[in-house]
C-alpha cells in the first residue's frame, strides 16, 4: 500500500516524535550524570566552540556595514552550514535508531511512512539543540561588527534553507550508505575499511577545501577570506542574500536560490520514500556467519585468562562493529591526519609517539570500559556458575593488551625507526608496553564505575556501549599520561640529571601501577558484587 504525506500520517509522524522527545527528555532529566552530560555538550558545541569564530563573525559584520560584501567569506559560511547539516542528516540516515522499545508495535500501528518521517523529526530537532544556540552566538557576532539587526536577519535567512537542503541530502546519503551496507555481500572488515577509508577522505578534502579558501594558509577564524572563483554557487547565493546592502546580483545566485528552495521538499519526499522501503522490506543484520571454527593458538594456551582473551580477539575478528565505541579515537587519528595534511612531516615527527598512545588507549578502551556489560547476554551464565569474573577481566584486559601493541609496537617502532636511534625507539618500546598494561587495569576500574547494561544504537551498532563519562576521561587522560611518559623519556635520553629522571620515572611508574592495580581489583570486588537483579 502506498502511503503519502496526508494530515492522518503526518499527525502519526508528529505524535510519534512527541512521544520519542518526552521519553528522551525524561531519560536524561532521570539521570544527574545524563543531565550535565548533555548540558556539557550543548555548552561546548552551542556556545563555548562557536565563540572561537566570534572574531571572524564581528569582521564579517563590520565588513558588511561598509557595503563592501565579503562573498569568498559568505561561501565559506555557507560551506560550513551545508557541511554540518550534511554530516547531522547522514549521522542520522546510516544510524536508524529504534522506535523506543516498542519498534514492533509502532511499525504496525501507524503507516510506515508515518514512522520515517517521526524519526526524521526527532533527530532532526535533537541537532537543533545544538545548532541554533551555536547560530545565535555567531548571529550577536555579525549584529555587534554591522552595528544593526539587518546584517544578522539576511545572514539568518540564508542559514535556514542552506542547513534543510543540507539535512535532507545528508540524509539521503546516510539512507543510501546504510542500504549498501545492509545488502554489500562482503565481510564487516571489508566494510569497515571502507568506512574508514571514506570518513578519512571526506576529512581530509574538507581540510584541503577550507585551507583554499582561506587567505594566509588557513588561520581559521582569524581572516576573510577573498573569493576563489569568480560565480561560485555559493558566493552567487550571497550575492542574492546580501543584495539589499549593495552586493551586485548574479544570475547565478538566482538559480541556485531557486535550486535551494526547490530542494528541500523534493529531496525530504526521496529520503521519506527510501527509508519506508527499507522500513518496509525490514533488512536483516549483516552480520557474517561463522563458517568455520578456530583452536586457541598455542601462544594463547598458557592459562584461562589468556584463552578467554583469544576468545574476545576472535569474535573482534568475526564482528569488528565489536569496537564501534572507539570512533572517538578514530576522529582523532583524522585530526593528526587533518594536520598532516598541511606538514607532512608530522607523521614522521609526531607519528611514533601518537602511536604509542593511540594503542594504550586502544588497549584499555577496546574490552575494558563496559565489562560485563558487553557480555550481558552470557550474564546469567557468567554470574551463576563463577566463583569470580577475575578470570573473564583478565581475558578481557590480555585481550586489549594483545590488540594495543599492534599499533603501539607494530606501528609506532617501524616510524621511529625512519628518524630515531634503536636506543630511542627501544624505549619506545618499553614505554608502549608499560602504558598499555595500565591502561587496561584503569579501563576496566572505569568500567566498574558506571556500568552500562541497557542497549542502545551508536555508530549503528545496537549493544550496551561505554558510558560517554568514562570513554571520554579514559581517552584524553591517556594523552596527558601517554605526553608525560615521552617526556620523561626525552629526558633520559637527552642527559638531563640522571637523580631527577629516575625520581620522576618512580613517581610515573609507581602512580600509574597503583591506579591500574586498584582498578584492577575495585572492578574485581564490584562485579563479583553483582546480581541478576543488578543488571
Amino acid at each position: 500500500m502506498t502511503h503519502t504525506f496526508s494530515r492522518t500520517t503526518l499527525r502519526d509522524a508528529w505524535t510519534l516524535t512527541r512521544t520519542e522527545l518526552r521519553t528522551y527528555v525524561r531519560h536524561v532529566t532521570g539521570s544527574s550524570r545524563q543531565t550535565v552530560g548533555v548540558a556539557f555538550m550543548v555548552l561546548a558545541f552551542g556556545v563555548l566552540f562557536p565563540l572561537t569564530f566570534i572574531g571572524s563573525a564581528t569582521a564579517f559584520g563590520e565588513a558588511l556595514a561598509t557595503g563592501s560584501v565579503p562573498l569568498g567569506s559568505a561561501g565559506v559560511a555557507f560551506a560550513v552550514v551545508l557541511s554540518v547539516a550534511g554530516y547531522v542528516g547522514a549521522a542520522g540516515g546510516f544510524n536508524q535508531e529504534r522506535v523506543g522499545q516498542i519498534g514492533p508495535l509502532v511499525r504496525t500501528s501507524i503507516p510506515p511512512l508515518a514512522v520515517s518521517l517521526g524519526r526524521f523529526a526527532n533527530r532532526s530537532l535533537q541537532a537543533l539543540a545544538i545548532f541554533v544556540p551555536a547560530t545565535l552566538v555567531l548571529l550577536a557576532g555579525v549584529a555587534v561588527g554591522a552595528g544593526g539587526p539587518v546584517a544578522p536577519l539576511l545572514v539568518a535567512v540564508a542559514v535556514v534553507p542552506l542547513f534543510a537542503v543540507g539535512l535532507v541530502g545528508g540524509r539521503i546519503v546516510g539512507d543510501l550508505v546504510r542500504y549498501a551496507n545492509e545488502r554489500l555481500a562482503v565481510s564487516l572488515w571489508i566494510k569497515a575499511v571502507l568506512m574508514i577509508v571514506l570518513m578519512v577522505a571526506i576529512f581530509v578534502g574538507t581540510q584541503l577545501l577550507l585551507n583554499s579558501q582561506y587567505e594566509g594558509g588557513g588561520a581559521y577564524g582569524t581572516v576573510i577570506a577573498g573569493p576563489v572563483l569568480p560565480g561560485q554557487p555559493l558566493q552567487a547565493l550571497a550575492s542574492v542574500v546580501f543584495a539589499p546592502l549593495g552586493a551586485a546580483v548574479q544570475p547565478l545566485g538566482l538559480v541556485v536560490a531557486g535550486t535551494t528552495l526547490a530542494a528541500i521538499p523534493v529531496g525530504l519526499v526521496v529520503a521519506m520514500r527510501l527509508e519506508t522501503r527499507m522500513l518496509v522490506q525490514d533488512l536483516g543484520s549483516d552480520a557474517a556467519g561463522v563458517t568455520q571454527s578456530h583452536g586457541v593458538p598455542r601462544l594463547f594456551e598458557v592459562t584461562p585468562s589468556t584463552r578467554v582473551a583469544w576468545r574476545y580477539l576472535l569474535r573482534t575478528r568475526r564482528d569488528p562493529r565489536t569496537l564501534a565505541h572507539l570512533s572517538p579515537l578514530l576522529f582523532g587519528a583524522m585530526g593528526m591526519a587533518g594536520s598532516a595534511v598541511q606538514d607532512p612531516g608530522i607523521v614522521l615527527s609526531l607519528g611514533p609517539a601518537a602511536a604509542v598512545v593511540a594503542g594504550a588507549v586502544l588497549a584499555g578502551g577496546a574490552y575494558g570500559l563496559n565489562p560485563l556489560g558487553d557480555d550481558r547476554d552470557q550474564l546469567p551464565l557468567l554470574l551463576t556458575s563463577t566463583p569470580s569474573v577475575g578470570v573473564v577481566l583478565r581475558g578481557r584486559m590480555l585481550a586489549g593488551i594483545a590488540l594495543g601493541l599492534v599499533a603501539a609496537v607494530g606501528i609506532g617502532a617501524p616510524l621511529g625507526l625512519v628518524e630515531h636511534g634503536p636506543g630511542y625507539v627501544l624505549g619506545q618500546s618499553v614505554l608502549a608496553v608499560f602504558l598499555a598494561t595500565v591502561s587496561t587495569g584503569i579501563a576496566v576500574g572505569l568500567g566498574a564505575v558506571v556500568p552500562k547494561f541497557e542497549r542502545r544504537e551508536y555508530m549503528s551498532v545496537e549493544r550496551a556501549h561505554p558510558s560517554q563519562w568514562a570513554m571520554m576521561g579514559f581517552f584524553f587522560g591517556g594523552l596527558i599520561v601517554g605526553a608525560i611518559g615521552f617526556v620523561l623519556l626525552w629526558a633520559t635520553l637527552s642527559g638531563e640529571p640522571l637523580i631527577a629522571v629516575a625520581l620522576g620515572w618512580l613517581v610515573y611508574v609507581v602512580v600509574l601501577g597503583l591506579a591500574a592495580g586498584g582498578g584492577y581489583r575495585y572492578a574485581v570486588s564490584r562485579m563479583d558484587a553483582f546480581t541478576l537483579d543488578d543488571v
